[in-house]
């Protein structure tokens, strides 16, 4: 996997640990709405959502790249 996207997905994952922190002192200080911590929650779910995304994404282009070379290797 290339470097720039390793670190965007790490940067995505810190900022998704982040969330759940967030989410965590919501549950423990027990001073916000249940509501509220289940819109952080259902936030924290989109998060890992995309970021799955992305990383399906760059496999799935790293394996065809890879096909596309192995195939045209056998053509020459």
């Amino acid at each position: 996997m290339k470097q720039e996207i390793k670190e965007q997905l790490i940067n995505r994952l810190k900022r998704i640990e982040g969330q759940v922190k967030a989410v965590q002192r919501m549950i423990e200080d027990d001073k916000v709405e249940a509501k509220q911590t289940l819109m952080q929650l259902t936030a924290v779910i989109s998060s890992l959502e995309t970021t799955k995304i992305a990383l399906v994404e760059e496999y799935t282009k790293e394996k065809i790249m890879a096909s596309l070379e192995s195939h045209s290797e056998l053509l020459k």
